[in-house]
């Protein structure tokens, strides 16, 4: 069952035929060149089933492309994104602020009061600062989240291994897109691109920006990290109480 043409290998394949209620099954012989020795091929399985005149194939599945990713995400939680994204936009970056004050160490930029607190009480002066920098944090995340494919289930409910590595491959994909904007909004700060050694004043800034971007990629990575372990382990302890019931 093979035809020559040149150097001629014979492939391995399993085909069933399917009348009725019989079927047989037919392998090939082990692949051979036309001189009889073993003819070094990589064969890619795939299964042909023939029922009647229609023809069905089915290769292997294949990994989703990264567009696919978007476009199609794969979510078995639908809370969990809207969860992940209020301790994005929230929590990170209001314990943020508690450590720098803790440490009496100067404020972000971003952290500035939206209106001047000369003539109002600067009560709740950081409430909105932190939701407007915190709803780009989420973004962030929730992008390297689709990315990664890291709202599949074997993602957050594998093993601790599992959901580590997933996390960070989020994060490393939402760390790109953060490094990025920052880098625009330097650009759009600065009136054009600057390196340091320009002047102390661009300097400063360059630096300054460059300290909160690391801040803000620390305390997100932490906290959504351990967020993510402690669910694990609950799921843990909630299958352990079903299963003892």
């Amino acid at each position: 069952m093979s035809a020559c043409f040149g150097w001629t290998t014979l492939v391995d394949f399993a085909a069933a035929f399917t009348t009725g209620t019989s079927t047989i099954a037919i392998t090939s012989a082990a692949p051979r060149n036309i001189i009889g020795r073993p003819a070094a091929t990589t064969i890619t399985a795939q299964t042909t089933t023939f029922t009647g005149t229609s023809i069905t194939t089915r290769l292997h599945e294949t990994k989703s492309s990264l567009f696919d990713r978007f476009a199609n995400p794969k979510i078995d939680d639908p809370w969990l994104p809207l969860t992940e994204a209020g301790i994005a936009q929230v929590v990170a970056p209001t314990f943020q602020l508690f450590w720098l004050a803790a440490l009496q160490s100067p404020f972000p930029s971003w952290a500035a009061p939206l209106y001047d607190p000369t003539f109002a009480p600067p009560r709740g002066a950081f409430l909105a600062p932190t939701l407007v920098h915190g709803a780009g944090l989420a973004c962030c995340w929730l992008a390297g989240c689709l990315a990664a494919e890291a709202y599949a289930k074997d993602a957050y409910e594998g093993t601790i291994k599992e959901v580590v590595v997933s996390t960070l491959k989020a994060g490393a994909f939402s760390s790109g897109l953060l490094i990025l904007a920052t880098q625009y909004d330097l650009y759009r700060d600065m009136g054009g691109y600057y390196q340091l050694g320009f002047s102390p004043e661009t300097d400063i800034q360059i630096l300054r920006h460059t300290v909160e971007l690391i801040n803000d990629i620390v305390f997100e990575a932490v906290v959504l990290l351990i967020w993510r372990i402690i669910r694990r382990k609950r799921f843990d302890e909630d299958y352990l109480g079903r299963k003892l019931k």
